[in-house]
């Protein structure tokens, strides 16, 4: 039982789980999904675009999370949430690899190219430890290590080095959801209607903004300088 968890709730014969988990939850798919199409753009570069397919990734796994992991899990095995593990490591990924081709002008192409083929040995590793344990805690700790480390490491550098507008929020961002992973560690509760992950969903969802805010400038700036 999950402290404070969400009491059930019946729509007719349809049994829902954790209902306020469930709506916070499609409050950050709704807003990956609205910075994903609101920052399509011609003048998007190849870091950008992959930051943007991070944050829809991410609205996928949250959805999966949404219906398999809370709403209807009773209906699945556990064995499901898996689904909504995979694409959580995926959608990390991509923040991992936008990172380094947003800042590959501080280093030279080799030590680019070890940088990307250190991720991908990660990732892989990542993928192996999810099967072998079954574990969320793997989604966590490659989480970490790709935005924690990876990104916010990089584009911090880079910020010293270019004040871009685009690192600054990706590491303002990565700041709020850490907040999120607080509140969830923590147990951080209001009520059984308004639990730990319920908190940390509405932060998550803040973060995703301050991120999409970012990927918005950096296309601004973009189109002047093509202009």
């Amino acid at each position: 039982m999950i402290p404070y968890q969400n009491p059930t709730i019946y729509l007719g014969n349809l049994r829902i789980d954790e209902p306020i988990t469930v709506l916070t939850d499609l409050i950050v798919v709704c807003v990956c999904v609205f910075a994903f199409f609101k920052t399509s753009s011609a003048t998007s570069t190849k870091s950008v675009n992959l930051y943007r397919w991070f944050l829809l990734v991410t609205g996928l796994s949250t959805l999966v999370s949404a219906i398999i992991g809370h709403a209807f899990l009773y209906a699945f095995s556990f064995n499901a949430k898996i689904f909504g593990w995979i694409t959580g490591i995926t959608s990390v990924i991509f923040a991992q690899f936008a990172a380094i081709l947003h800042t590959k002008s501080l280093f030279k192409p080799s030590t680019v190219n070890l940088l990307m083929i250190i991720n991908a040995l990660e990732i892989i590793l990542a993928f192996f430890l999810l099967f072998y344990f079954n574990s969320f805690v793997v989604v966590e700790i490659h989480s970490a290590i790709g935005l924690i480390l990876t990104v916010s490491i990089l584009e911090y550098a880079y910020y010293q080095q270019s004040k871009s507008v685009l690192s600054k929020h990706m590491l303002l961002g990565i700041g709020v959801a850490v907040l999120a992973i607080v509140c969830h560690i923590t147990k951080l509760a209001i009520s059984v209607w308004f639990n730990h992950m319920d908190l940390s969903h509405i932060i998550i969802a803040i973060a995703i903004y301050v991120m999409y805010l970012g990927i918005k400038k950096e296309l601004k700036i973009n189109t002047l300088s093509h202009s």
